[in-house]
């Protein structure tokens, strides 16, 4: 692979010729006294950071957001949250052009819900703070693709800790050109090292265990609400039928009888389940916007896992790569399992 040395003086630099058009935007990692936070970056790269270690939402849920014609947007982003990006262009909620997506190699994350960790700088600082993964993240731990290989362009970490800047199409090609350093063939190995699949018993899709993990679900649908992928305007779940009021919730307890309080919330979190099976980048920014704790990414990163495993699908792996739901091969599932 091909690609460009560089050092963070360099993208900074390369950056802000970019950001010199009044209608382009960056979004990426900026650290200040606060710690390092997401940030729209206009006019002037400042304090620019390519690792972020704490992780509290997915930054593809701001991106849908912000859409507008004539505007050009890099994103500078993990590769859990530039997938998440590819699968929404796929599902027509956005357009690729006017944004080029540059995923950056990332060595994990805790929890926004832990103690808040001083971010490092460097890269190889960065690999000795996730180098066991034991105070991760179970969505980080099990993540099927850390590396910056997705996207329009990528950047990767060798094993020295110097940075490469790799273009991946044409459009990260012209992104390219906006940053010094001389051009050459990247090392065979890069940090971090390619993950391999997650074993199943990780997972967790024992119906008993679910229903004792759930029965602590307050239906707030936080969990809904900061997924990147379940982008529905007119959610199912937002109707009489699921959440009925006044008298209609009255009727419902006097024809069903004794009923737990909030009705349906197993019901929910199983259709949320099929809803988001394909397009599940198992980021766990769901798990994360939970209140009550409840181990969401164990559930729905297995089933989603194992769905996309009878497709050999990696959601946001690539452009071209087409939904399993929208897509007929004749005989595809013969060898699956019932």
């Amino acid at each position: 692979m091909r690609g460009k040395r560089v050092s963070s003086a360099s993208i900074a630099q390369g950056l802000n010729r970019f950001l010199e058009d009044d209608r382009h935007l960056l979004l990426a990692f900026e650290k200040d006294a606060r710690g390092v936070n997401l940030r729209a970056f206009k006019g002037k790269v400042e304090g620019l950071s390519l690792f972020n270690p704490v992780f509290s939402s997915n930054s593809a849920l701001y991106v849908r957001r912000m859409f507008a014609k004539g505007t050009e947007i890099v994103l500078m982003l993990r590769p859990c949250e530039i997938r998440a990006y590819v699968e929404l262009q796929k599902l027509s909620q956005m357009e690729r052009e006017g944004i080029v997506a540059v995923s950056v190699d990332c060595f994990g994350a805790v929890s926004s819900k832990d103690e808040a960790t001083e971010a490092p700088r460097e890269a190889q600082a960065e690999k000795g703070l996730f180098r066991d993964f034991t105070h991760g993240r179970f969505a980080c731990m099990t993540c099927r693709e850390r590396r910056g290989v997705v996207g329009d362009a990528g950047v990767r970490v060798d094993k020295e800790g110097g940075l490469w800047l790799c273009p991946y199409t044409e459009k990260g090609e012209g992104f390219a050109s906006l940053f010094e350093g001389e051009t050459g063939e990247t090392e065979a190995e890069m940090l971090p090292e390619g993950a391999s699949p997650p074993e199943a018993e990780q997972f967790n899709t024992d119906m008993a265990a679910f229903s004792q993990d759930f029965s602590k679900c307050i239906l707030c649908k936080n969990c809904k609400a900061m997924c990147p992928v379940c982008y529905c305007v007119d959610c199912l779940f937002n109707g009489d039928d699921y959440l009925p009021k006044g008298d209609a919730l009255l009727n419902k307890v006097l024809r069903a009888g004794s009923t737990d309080l909030p009705q349906g919330k197993e019901l929910f979190h199983l259709i949320r389940m099929f809803h988001v099976s394909q397009t599940c980048v198992g980021c766990g920014a769901c798990e994360e916007a939970c209140p009550q704790g409840i181990p969401l990414t164990r559930y729905f990163k297995g089933i989603s896992e194992r769905l996309q495993g009878l497709f050999s699908y990696l959601p946001g792996r690539s452009l071209d790569e087409t939904l399993p739901y929208v897509t007929f091969l004749e005989e595809e599932l013969k060898d699956a399992e019932d």
